[in-house]
């Protein structure tokens, strides 16, 4: 597949964050992390966190490796999830998840009525 350019403010997610990935470095040093209640999937390798030992490294090379969105969703997709939420203005990633798997449901939530519409949404069981 090809490259999607996307218009951005800064020269996030590459090599010229260093200077940033540094700072960020010693500020992660001193943050202690909770054991994860939930898979995540980092963007910097469409990879779930094997554990709590690896989440500063991954977080620290998002600033300066290129950002593995479509293959994070291609993982989550081949892993069952069937439905993801867009939270923030506009519907660029919505638009992106179209290309790669229309079945799936994308729900955008960029006002207090949307997220209005989550509360009334029922939740389903997979009792």
């Amino acid at each position: 597949s090809g490259a999607v350019p996307l218009k951005v403010a800064g020269a996030f997610h590459s090599p010229l964050m260093a200077p940033a990935a540094e700072a960020f470095a010693r500020e992660l040093e001193r943050t202690d992390f909770a054991p994860m209640r939930t898979p995540v999937v980092a963007n910097v390798d469409a990879g779930e966190y094997a554990s709590v030992g690896n989440i500063k490294d991954k977080l620290l090379w998002q600033l300066t490796r290129p950002v593995r969105w479509q293959q994070s969703m291609e993982y989550l997709i081949a892993n069952g999830v069937d439905r993801f939420y867009e939270i923030g203005p506009g519907r660029v990633l919505a638009g992106l998840m179209r290309r790669i798997d229309r079945r799936v449901k994308v729900v955008t939530v960029s006002s207090p009525k949307d997220i209005e519409g989550l509360v009334k949404e029922p939740v389903r069981s997979e009792d």
